[in-house]
């Protein structure tokens, strides 16, 4: 899936999020002052196992969620979730 695809909803001014699914993954995609990197235009991704609210780190991350993304960040992420 490429960036420009995500379809991302505006809750605010510099406040936008995106959701999508990858495998057995579901994807959060989010900018907002609140997300890492937000301030600065970036973006921030949680990975939830499908069908549910619980956040996982499939990708070792080391974190639940992985931010400070530039949109190219953002498909990388999403192919690797999607590969596995």
């Amino acid at each position: 899936m490429t960036f420009k695809e995500l379809k991302f909803r505006t809750h605010a001014e510099n406040d936008v999020q995106a959701w999508t699914q990858q495998g057995n993954y579901e994807v959060s995609i989010i900018r907002n002052s609140l997300s890492y990197g937000g301030d600065k235009g970036l973006y921030e991704i949680g990975v939830y196992e499908a069908g549910t609210n619980k956040m996982c780190d499939p990708l070792g991350w080391g974190d639940d969620v992985k931010g400070w993304l530039t949109p190219e960040g953002v498909e990388k992420e999403l192919e690797l979730i999607e590969r596995l």
